[in-house]
C-alpha cells in the first residue's frame, strides 16, 4: 500500500525536522521545503495528498498557495503558523484550508489532525469517481443540480452561470452550496453548514459561514427586486429557496 505523501513548507529547520521525523514514523512519505519557489518546484515533480504550510515565508505569503490548492478538493491543506490573530485563522479557513495549527503545538495533536484531513481528502477522491445524489433533490446521469438557469456539476465540481460561463468557487463555497441545494427549502444551522464544509464541527470559526454565504450571494446575483436564493433565518442559519417566479429542477 502506498504511503500518503505530505509536503511541508516551513522556513524553520527545527520544525521541518520534527515534522519529517514524526510523520515518517507514522507511515507518511514526507518532503520538506523552505521557500515558495522550492514548493512549486517540488509540486511540479510530485503529487501530494496533504500540504502543511507556514504563512510567513522568506519569499512570500503562504495564503496565495493555500487559495490555489483549495481548488482541488482531493488535496488536504493545513496551516502551521506562529500568528495568534483570529483574523489569520478565519481567513485561512475561508479560502480553503482544512485546519489551522498554531505554533508551538503538541506533535500528537498535529498527527491526529493530519489523519482527520487525510480521511476527508480520501472521501473527496472517492466522491469524484462515484458522485451520487445526497438527498434525491437533484442529480441525473450527469450528476448536476440546476436552479434558475445555473448548473452545478458535482462530478467536475464546477458552477456555470445561465450564460454558460464558469463561476469560480473555492472548495468551501462549493461544499456549502451543495449542502444548501441538497436540503433546499430546509433551514441548516451553522454547525450543519460547517460540518458540510469541513467534515467536522468548527464552532470557534462560526463567523466563517457568514463570510462564505456573503461571497456566494455576490457570485449568484438575482434580478433586482427578487429575494436571494440563500435566505437568512435569523438566530438559526440559512436556507436555499427559489424565488416564486423562478424554477427548479435537475438537469
Amino acid at each position: 500500500m502506498l504511503r500518503p505523501k505530505v509536503l511541508v513548507l516551513d522556513d524553520e529547520d527545527e520544525i521541518t525536522s520534527l515534522l519529517d521525523h514524526a510523520l515518517s514514523r507514522d507511515g507518511y512519505d514526507v518532503s520538506t521545503v523552505r521557500t515558495i519557489s522550492g514548493f512549486r518546484d517540488k509540486q511540479a515533480d510530485e503529487a501530494f495528498d496533504i500540504y502543511i504550510i507556514d504563512l510567513g515565508l522568506p519569499d512570500g505569503n503562504g495564503m496565495s498557495l493555500i487559495q490555489e490548492l483549495s481548488r482541488n478538493p482531493a488535496c488536504g491543506v493545513i496551516i502551521l503558523s506562529g500568528r495568534t490573530a483570529d483574523t489569520d485563522r478565519i481567513v485561512g479557513l475561508e479560502i480553503g484550508a482544512d485546519d489551522y495549527i498554531q505554533k508551538p503545538f503538541p506533535m500528537r495533536e498535529l498527527a491526529a489532525r493530519v489523519r482527520a484531513v487525510l480521511r476527508r481528502t480520501q472521501k473527496n477522491k472517492t466522491a469524484q469517481d462515484e458522485v451520487g445524489p445526497a438527498s434525491g433533490n437533484a442529480t441525473d446521469t450527469e450528476n448536476a443540480i440546476a436552479f434558475d438557469g445555473y448548473r452545478l456539476d458535482l462530478g467536475a465540481r464546477l458552477l456555470f452561470a445561465p450564460d454558460g460561463n464558469e463561476i469560480e468557487l473555492t472548495t468551501a463555497e462549493f461544499n456549502l452550496l451543495v449542502a444548501l441545494l441538497n436540503r433546499r427549502g430546509q433551514v441548516l444551522d451553522r454547525d450543519q453548514l460547517m460540518n458540510a464544509i469541513k467534515g467536522r464541527d468548527w464552532e470557534v470559526y462560526d463567523r466563517a459561514v457568514d463570510s462564505i454565504v456573503s461571497r456566494l450571494r455576490r457570485k449568484l446575483p438575482v434580478p433586482e427586486g427578487r429575494s436571494h436564493y440563500i435566505r437568512t433565518v435569523h438566530g438559526i442559519g440559512y436556507a436555499f429557496s427559489l424565488p416564486s417566479n423562478g424554477h427548479s429542477g435537475c438537469s
